[in-house]
């Protein structure tokens, strides 16, 4: 025996409604894991360019411009460095120009920090709690 057209079209409509009604929460969490994911890449990258600096024992400038457009189209990328005082990394110190980035998506914002010695840390600067990660 098989299913009659009014019995699959409210079967149908209950299955949208409760996708419709879970869309919102799924949303959330791919902003919450996009945002986990890409600022983690970002600080991962910048830790590579400073090792290579002090591999190579010379400077390294890192280019933010093409960084941002690497980033997925609802990820913006802002920074406190500018043409003449650019993101780089010093030869064998590992020392660097000491500034901050920032990675926004949907409700979250990482900040990814500089400091002179060269030390790069992440934390969150707004949004609901991301995992790992303490509040700036």
């Amino acid at each position: 025996m098989g299913f009659s057209l009014l019995e699959l079209l409210v079967s149908m409509v209950v299955v949208a409604f409760l996708l419709a009604a879970g869309m919102p929460g799924l949303q959330q969490t791919s902003e919450r894991v996009q945002m986990a994911v890409w600022s983690e890449r970002v600080m991962l990258l910048l830790q590579q360019r400073k090792a290579f600096a002090m591999a190579e024992d010379r400077s390294i400038t890192v280019d933010l411009a093409s960084l941002a457009t690497e980033l997925p189209p609802r990820l913006l990328l802002t920074h406190n460095f500018y043409a003449g005082a650019p993101l780089s990394f010093e030869g064998a110190s590992g020392f660097a120009r000491a500034g901050s980035l920032e990675l926004r998506n949907g409700g979250y914002a990482v900040k990814i920090i500089i400091s002179g010695l060269g030390r790069i840390r992440r934390c969150q600067s707004a949004g609901q709690r991301l995992s790992g990660l303490r509040p700036c």
